[in-house]
């Protein structure tokens, strides 16, 4: 793409008086104006929104802020689509030195860095350079750190669409935006600031963990270490960044950490603090209307010296961290993390951070992606708000059942002051900006923002969550209330009311899925156990909201998998769906505390959709289904896929909506009937309406595979394996392959059979493995592998779990049957109506054969006969070929033809025997 005239009469321009510009009297502000307004208007962007967006779309958006007192300064641009910030453009005038001066790239990588904005600019127009923002900015890093383009400005002209294909607002509604991004990603060892945030606040999670633990013996309970930890990083992090908006004295902390007796200082200005915002995380002593009790025990404590120093001393320069800056959102994500580890007292008294043993088990924490948040509460608080006013939306009222770190809850809250803020502007909103309690009030720029009264007033109004981790309650209480204060800075007046709201009432702490009658009949209750299980009564924790029916949105990430006691098993039964599996048991629970009319949204393994053991969960929801959506795998290092489904409850429609995400967003994929979700016994999930109808036609004419054949699924008895050889040979799924069985795994004593009484013995019989979805671009798809069993295997071998044996019970031929299961019919059917295309290994056994459909041909019929003869004679002839071993390159390709052409000769022939179109063979061909 050329330049366009406007870049060339700038480059131009520049060139014929570069020496006045680089004099040091031409400043930034004329640079900007006459240099860089013009050159990113040419790139497409609405510089001076000429489309007359709200303040809070517009594209570009100026910035005049100043650094005072050493705080960051915020860069020049800020350049946004859909209201979202997607780069940083930092100007300078042309006489800095842009490639050689460690200074201003520090400050840019510095901003972006803490904003987790992957790219940004850094120009003075003579030189354009690009940085990766997501290394971790260090004051003496070198101009070049992180940069990974450079441009002088003559080469505008030849580069022009280098720099249009990666910065134009069509790159990034292209996508190649992003994907530059992605393919830069980790190239020189990142580390973003959620990472190093999390690093740095374990790092103090430890230094406090020993020391009170070493100073105080009246916190060698854990619950009480836990606890005095978790509140006094709190109670500096929440200071801090109040600090860094302008609402408490900047340096007031550091102050204090450069005098003796820092603890008693720092309590002196907690329980100002106290007085100031009224949030239960300053809480130290008992008021009349508070919902907690005071906390006593943290004043009580010593902690040395040092180790507040440490801790104070590295929040301020030269530490990387712009703390008003940092998205309460990222902080959540730091905050999941931290919450992954839990510290333990040592019987000799010391302190030791360990991972809880559930998070071991899991891999590790993963937060719920952003987009995900947002698409759940969309769908969910978005349609209750629908056609309401802010009066009525008052009354709603939305719960996280195991809120975390409280993401869900954020996005929630973040949903209804935009919807708050986007209402009162359309009505009239010079009314909703008087009075004596106003809730707009207009700031820099133009734009209408809910006063802090109003923020506050939503929170305690519609805002609720549960969690059984005590920590994890009081992270989403301070993500709330840093919320509240957002866009508030400089001094907030006292007046009569404090400044944050008590949410005691709101995010309560106890085991969402076990009552208060789990200790019903014992006459005594190990109070340890009492506090492990924390059962929690919904309706006498939240009377009002149950009063007129309940919750009207309970949306989440519900824990899943969970290790229970034989206890908590048994007690999970009340729920009468057929598992344990503590999403399942959430999901009811959702349905049970949620009015009529309520919505529940959760992200859920995607087993939900095809799984035997989930099939009473499907049924109690279907009913109340309004959409599906495919995540595929939200977080890349779970194996296990995951889906977003959202209800309403008492709705009973007749069909539900399908989504497929594509990067961060959802397409529209069909609606889908639920009356078909009954005939292929899951929910029909990212499939178009052609091919819901194509498979019905394939189920239609075929029987069920359990009819025709008996599935018999391995032992596990692995450990029991030798090399040496026995009486019985093994043979487990790398031995299976479609040219038959090739060698053994290893060997047995016949008394295994004894042992092991499912350890099957081979029969003449179809052997199939494991089935394993493999990830092809474009698209994943599943090759299930068989063969048929030769006479010499049986009796002497012995098969594994990871094999199922499927013996023929049918007048049909094996050959043929087999044809038919490894055709491109029956591997799309099973990908997709069978496995619900989920990306993962699984059994081929009865559960699944049971939905498997195969053309059951007359056999007293010649044409039956002639197709049936057919295929099996292929099929034979495919197991030849597959145990040919060719010498030469030549034979080896003549070979490959062969198989090629007979494995399309079969799938001719299936396809004839199903009477597809030409256009349904298309379908099954395409994917």
């Amino acid at each position: 793409m050329p330049a366009p005239e406007s870049i060339i009469k700038l480059v131009k321009r520049f060139d014929a008086n570069r020496d006045a510009y680089r004099s040091g009297k031409y400043n930034e502000a004329q640079l900007r104006q006459e240099f860089l307004d013009p050159f990113f208007e040419a790139l497409g962007w609405d510089v001076y929104n000429k489309k007359d967006y709200a303040p809070d779309y517009r594209e570009v958006v100026s910035e005049d802020s100043i650094a005072i007192e050493g705080q960051a300064k915020a860069p020049d641009y800020a350049f946004r689509v859909g209201g979202v910030r997607k780069f940083f453009v930092e100007a300078k005038k042309p006489s800095v030195d842009i490639a050689g001066d460690i200074h201003p790239a520090y400050q840019l990588r510095r901003y972006a860095w803490n904003v987790h904005l992957p790219l940004s600019i850094l120009t003075d127009f003579e030189e354009f350079a690009v940085y990766d923002c997501r290394n971790k900015p260090d004051p003496n890093d070198s101009a070049a750190t992180g940069r990974t383009k450079f441009f002088e400005y003559p080469e505008y002209i030849d580069r022009w669409d280098e720099i249009v294909d990666l910065f134009s607002p069509e790159a990034i509604l292209k996508g190649s935006f992003d994907k530059y991004i992605i393919e830069n990603k980790g190239k020189k060892g990142t580390t973003e600031v959620d990472d190093d945030f999390l690093e740095t606040i374990e790092i103090w999670r430890d230094l406090l963990a020993r020391n009170i633990a070493n100073r105080n013996p009246q916190a060698n309970d854990e619950q009480t270490l836990n606890f005095a930890v978790q509140m006094t990083i709190d109670r500096l992090i929440f200071l801090r960044i109040c600090e860094d908006r302008g609402i408490e004295p900047f340096e007031q902390l550091l102050t204090i950490s450069k005098n003796p007796a820092v603890y008693s200082a720092l309590l002196d200005l907690f329980a100002r603090a106290d007085t100031r915002y009224n949030s239960g995380l300053f809480h130290f002593k008992n008021e009349k209307g508070q919902t907690n009790g005071a906390d006593t025990f943290t004043p009580s404590l010593k902690i040395d010296d040092k180790v507040l120093k440490e801790i104070v001393r590295g929040m301020y320069w030269p530490c990387p961290y712009i703390f008003k800056e940092i998205p309460v959102e990222i902080l959540g994500q730091v905050y999941e993390q931290f919450l992954g580890k839990v510290i333990r007292v040592t019987p000799g008294g010391h302190a030791k951070v360990e991972e809880k043993p559930e998070v071991r088990k899991a891999g590790g924490v993963y937060y719920t992606p952003t987009y995900i948040v947002e698409y759940i509460v969309k769908n969910t608080v978005g349609k209750l708000l629908e056609g309401k006013t802010p009066a009525e939306a008052a009354s709603l009222k939305i719960v996280d059942p195991a809120c975390g770190s409280g993401s869900f809850l954020l996005g929630a809250y973040q949903h209804l002051l935009k919807w708050h803020e986007d209402w009162y502007e359309k009505n009239n909103p010079e009314t909703w900006a008087k009075g004596k309690d106003p809730v707009l009030v207009r700031v820099d720029g133009g734009a209408w923002r809910l006063t802090l009264s109003a923020r506050k007033k939503i929170l305690v109004n519609n805002i609720h969550g549960v969690d059984i981790d005590p920590q994890a309650v009081e992270v989403t209480k301070l993500s709330l209330l840093l919320k509240v204060l957002e866009e508030q800075s400089g001094q907030l007046s006292l007046g009569f009311e404090r400044v944050l709201p008590d949410l005691g009432a709101n995010i309560k702490c106890g085991n969402s899925l076990i009552g208060p009658d789990y200790f019903e009949g014992q006459l005594v209750v190990d109070e340890k156990e009492r506090q492990r299980v924390n059962p929690f009564d919904w309706h006498a924790a939240f009377p009002q909201i149950f009063a007129k029916g309940g919750f009207d949105a309970v949306i989440g990430n519900p824990p899943y998998g969970a290790d229970l006691t034989d206890g908590e098993r048994e007690y999970s039964k009340k729920f009468n769906i057929g598992t344990t599996d503590t999403a399942a048991l959430m999901m009811i629970q959702a349905i049970e505390i949620s009015t009529t009319g309520g919505f529940s949204g959760f992200i859920v393994p995607k087993p939900f959709l095809y799984s035997s053991s989930w099939l009473r969960t499907r049924e109690l929801i279907v009913n109340d289904l309004q959409s599906l959506a495919d995540m595929n795998r939200a977080w890349k290092n779970v194996l296990l896929e995951q889906i977003v489904y959202c209800l309403r409850k008492g709705e009973n429609g007749d069909t539900y909506s399908t989504y497929r995400r594509s990067s961060n967003d959802f397409q529209l994929v069909a609606e889908v009937q639920k009356a078909d979700c009954n005939q292929f016994g899951f929910l029909l999930n990212d499939l178009s309406a052609n091919e819901i109808a194509l498979a019905k036609k394939v189920l239609r004419q075929g029987s069920s595979l359990n009819s025709l054949m008996s599935n018999t699924r391995g032992g596990m008895f692995q450990n029991k394996i030798t090399d040496t050889p026995n009486d019985m040979k093994v043979l487990g799924g790398k031995q299976i392959s479609r040219n038959g069985v090739q060698g053994v795994k290893g060997f047995v004593s016949k008394e295994i059979i004894n042992l092991y009484p499912n350890a099957a013995i081979l029969k003449e019989s179809l052997l199939f493995q494991n089935i394993v979805a493999h990830i092809e671009n474009p698209t994943p798809h599943i090759k299930l592998t068989g063969t048929l069993s030769s006479p010499e295997c049986t009796g002497d071998y012995l098969i594994l779990d990871t094999i199922n044996q499927l013996t023929n019970i049918s007048s049909l031929s094996s050959k043929y049957i087999l044809g038919l299961l490894l055709s491109k019919l029956s591997n799309w059917y099973l990908y997709r109506f069978v496995f619900a295309k989920a990306i993962r290994t699984m059994h081929f056994d009865s559960p699944t054969t049971e939905k498997i459909p195969i053309m059951n041909l007359d056999l007293k019929d010649k044409k039956g006969i002639a197709r049936h003869d057919r295929i099996a004679a292929l099929v034979t002839r495919m197991l030849d070929l597959h145990k040919q071993t060719p010498a030469t390159p030549f034979d080896q390709e003549r070979l490959a033809r062969d198989i090629a052409s007979t494995d399309a000769e079969i799938d001719r022939l299936v396809y004839a025997l199903y009477h597809l179109t030409p256009d349904e063979i298309q379908i099954v061909e395409t994917s």
